[in-house]
Parts: C-alpha cells; structure tokens; sequence
C-alpha cells in the first residue's frame, strides 16, 4: 500500500512598486516577490530580499522616503513589523519637496 502525502504550501505574492530613485536602483518601476509562508510576511521581510538584490535598505527608505502598504503609509501601520498579506502592494517613494 502506498500513502501519499500531499504537503500544503502558500506562496504569497507581493507587488513592489519603485518611483524615482528606487526604481533605478531596482532597475525596474514594478515587480512580484514571492514568499513561503503560511499567512503573512513582514515589511521586515521583504526588506531583507530588497537589500540582497539591489541593496535597498529598510532604514534608507524611511528615513529618506516615504513606505506605503496598500496606499497607507506605514507610519500609520506597525512600521517594519507590519504584516503584508498575499496580493498587497509595497510602494517605495522618495521624499519630493517643492515650493
């Protein structure tokens, strides 16, 4: 007799979105990362990949620009430990001044 097992693993996809600065350093205006994990993944998180592939670093952004999770800016979320699910959408946007 032979028992097959079938083992369930979630991928979770999350949109990056790159303006100005980051999307040279990125090379790229958008893309999908893709995660394993049960139910989330952190700002945190998606940082680390970031910084290995174009050295994008979370302190970087947030102190020069502006981190949004779904158009809410995650100063008004839980910072780096925000929980981003399957589908969210990451916006990396420098500070713009103007007068």
């Amino acid at each position: 007799m032979i028992i097959i097992t079938k083992i369930r693993r979630n991928i979770l996809k999350i949109t990056v979105k790159y303006f100005l600065e980051y999307a040279r350093l990125s090379g790229c205006r958008d893309e999908e990362l893709f995660f394993e994990n049960d139910e989330f993944v952190s700002v945190k998180e998606v940082f680390k990949n970031l910084n290995s592939k174009y050295k994008i670093k979370y302190e970087d952004v947030v102190n020069k620009g502006i981190i949004l999770v779904n158009n809410r800016s995650i100063t008004q979320l839980d910072m780096e430990n925000t929980v981003l699910r399957d589908g969210d959408k990451l916006i990396l946007m420098p500070m713009i001044s103007g007068g």
